[in-house]
């Protein structure tokens, strides 16, 4: 099943089917011995999806049960970040390169990816030791929990509502980035973002041409954001008065690369911020709403037959005919694969 809410379900059904489906692929990835860091990877993906569906239900909780829940499942990610974020920072340092060939603007570099390489090396042998054990035994305990999951009212109203405040701080949080600068403001901007992207997977059933393509647009600006944070950890590392990579002019020399990337970046990120957030709120989730209300009763419409005799099926692409608005699609023919 993939990462959506089915508009045929009542809501807490439907939100207890994802969040059940995800705990048990993190935990199919983490028993693979193939790829312990791709493994790594589709595990903490499916720990944010999480936290995002949690975030998008918040209204309908429980303050002890949503900060219990998410506490847990922060804690999971955090014993299996070290190992990743080794490698993101890797990455990070084969995409900036070196403005020329000289040794001597490559010594900081070479010398930065070393200390990188074996502190990933360090971490992934924790990996292999108490990590993904102490994350499996933590994420089957969470399994009763998350089957026990009701939202109340048990309909769109909780989703509608987490929608508003969630899009909301996301606009507050795009604008503070940008006024202060401050990398911390940008990767606080970077999290609502990811929330974004992954509620719009949610809903993508109500409304897809519209839905899926925001998908696209948020998942393409968390990147740039990605790629910010991991430059801004260059940066303090390099920095670092403890830490000696290079000569100073060597690290200065590093230093305006990253100074120079992260302005292209944040040029980019605020020209499709502006694009993905450009609705008020009221009028974005007004929107979604309705959509999710036409979808739903479409989804749920019965057959007649030729003596006038409904039967009680949901309505299939091929047997609605005209009927359906040419933005709703059937469920089935959105249910191809797993969210990224």
């Amino acid at each position: 099943m993939t990462y959506i809410l089915d508009p045929l379900l009542p809501m807490s059904e439907s939100v207890r089917r994802v969040a059940l489906a995800e705990l048990e692929y993190a935990e199919s990835a983490l028993r693979s011995s193939s790829d312990r860091h791709g493994g790594i990877h589709s595990a903490r993906k499916c720990l944010k999806r999480l936290r995002a569906l949690l975030a998008l239900i918040r209204p309908g909780l429980p303050d002890p049960v949503f900060d219990n829940l998410t506490d847990r499942l922060r804690t999971i990610a955090l014993g299996l970040a070290p190992a990743r974020d080794a490698h993101a920072l890797i990455d990070a340092i084969d995409k900036l390169g070196t403005e020329n060939s000289s040794d001597a603007a490559a010594t900081p570099t070479q010398s930065l990816r070393a200390w990188l390489m074996k502190r990933r090396d360090a971490a992934e042998r924790n990996l292999e030791g108490t990590a993904v054990s102490d994350a499996l035994r933590a994420l089957s305990a969470l399994k009763p929990a998350v089957a026990g999951l009701a939202i109340y009212p048990d309909d769109f109203q909780v989703i509608a509502e987490g929608l508003r405040l969630r899009y909301k701080a996301e606009r507050k949080d795009f604008a503070e980035a940008f006024a202060t600068g401050h990398d911390e403001d940008f990767h606080e901007w970077r999290k609502g973002v990811q929330h974004h992207w992954r509620h719009m997977q949610l809903l993508a059933p109500s409304w897809p041409a519209v839905l899926n393509a925001r998908v696209e647009d948020a998942r393409a600006l968390s990147q740039l954001l990605g790629d910010d944070h991991d430059i801004a950890l260059l940066s303090r590392l390099i920095s670092t008065p403890t830490m000696v990579f290079g000569t100073p002019d060597d690290t200065e020399s590093f230093l305006r690369r990253c100074r120079k990337r992260q302005k292209a970046l944040r040029r980019e990120a605020e020209m499709r911020g502006e694009r993905l957030f450009a609705e008020r709120p009221r009028s974005f989730v007004e929107h979604v709403e309705e959509h999710w209300r036409v979808a739903t009763e479409v989804l749920q419409r019965p057959i007649v037959t030729s003596q006038d005799k409904p039967i009680a099926e949901p309505a299939t692409t091929d047997q609605q005919g005209d009927d359906r608005p040419a933005n709703v699609v059937s469920l089935d023919n959105l249910r191809t694969g797993r969210a990224s």
